[in-house]
């Protein structure tokens, strides 16, 4: 059962997805942000044309990493839905 009152994350007003509202979820986005850039940083440059092991691996992270994210931001966060703008119906606790 989810505790409303500790979300990490708050529903987009635009669109699909969460955005952080709190420490937590600006420290998971954070987190996520360094991995993927520090393992850009470790590929060494590959020919053009050519697909190289460490890139194969690099993918795997960012795709592991995303899929965390994700994760996360399910757990911590309301159910996401399609949503267009601000409506009378909508739910402070949950969107933005």
């Amino acid at each position: 059962m989810r505790n409303h009152n500790k979300y990490w994350f708050k529903r987009r007003r635009y669109g699909y997805g969460w955005r952080p509202i709190s420490w937590q979820g600006w420290t998971s986005i954070g987190l996520y942000l360094v991995v993927v850039v520090a393992g850009a940083w470790t590929i060494r440059d590959v020919p053009d044309g050519q697909f190289s092991s460490e890139l194969g691996v690099y993918l795997l992270v960012v795709a592991l990493a995303t899929a965390s994210l994700l994760r996360v931001s399910n757990r911590h966060g309301p159910r996401p839905k399609w949503r267009w703008g601000k409506r009378d119906d909508d739910d402070p606790k949950f969107d933005l």
